[in-house]
């Protein structure tokens, strides 16, 4: 063990100064209750971190700050940040929740991914809107489905529906209206 330098300094005007120096190590250690705040602080050679706590607040700076618990609760009644100015994870072992009783706003600067191993599933109890300057729906495998009690495809240039094989079909009526010409083409065509 490193012989120790302990001082203990008190003072009416500055208050109570605590002092523990290590000059093998390099490390100064200081406690100081000046009657606004009690500060801790640790001090070396490469990094300091220092602890203020006062009547309203209490404020950790350091180089790495490590929390460790079985269960960890944190709350707070008006508005809470978390920022970072490098990378930012989250990570669960079991289930994954976020929740919110007003508006929930998702936005990246760049790209965005959504993935799971298995299925995804979005849901809207009212409007769902999906928009974008390229919009790109694809089933690897299977077929790509749309159900509703009406659907409705516009192009406001054009719509093409393109196939080896295409069936239109419905159970009641087919109607087929062009205000323009209208062409049907086909190396056989049988009607009827």
């Amino acid at each position: 063990m490193p012989k120790l330098i302990c001082i203990i300094e008190m003072d009416k005007e500055k208050g109570l100064v605590l002092t523990t120096e290590d000059k093998d190590g390099k490390i100064l250690q200081t406690v100081r209750m000046d009657g606004e705040a009690i500060t801790l602080e640790v001090k070396g050679d490469s990094a300091t971190s220092t602890i203020v706590q006062k009547q309203d607040s209490v404020t950790v700076t350091c180089k790495s700050f490590v929390l460790k618990a079985e269960t960890i609760e944190v709350t707070s009644t008006k508005t809470s940040s978390w920022k970072s100015d490098d990378t930012f994870a989250l990570e669960s072992k079991k289930a994954f929740t976020l929740t919110t009783d007003d508006t929930l706003t998702q936005k990246a600067a760049k790209d965005a991914t959504f993935s799971s191993d298995k299925a995804v599933t979005l849901k809207a109890a009212k409007k769902f809107s999906v928009e974008g300057d390229d919009v790109l729906v694809e089933a690897l495998s299977k077929a790509v489905a749309l159900k509703a009690p009406s659907i409705k495809a516009e192009g406001t240039k054009d719509v093409a529906v393109e196939g080896a094989q295409v069936t239109v079909t419905a159970k009641a009526q087919l109607a087929l209206k062009a205000d323009g010409v209208s062409e049907l083409k086909g190396g056989m065509v049988n009607i009827g």
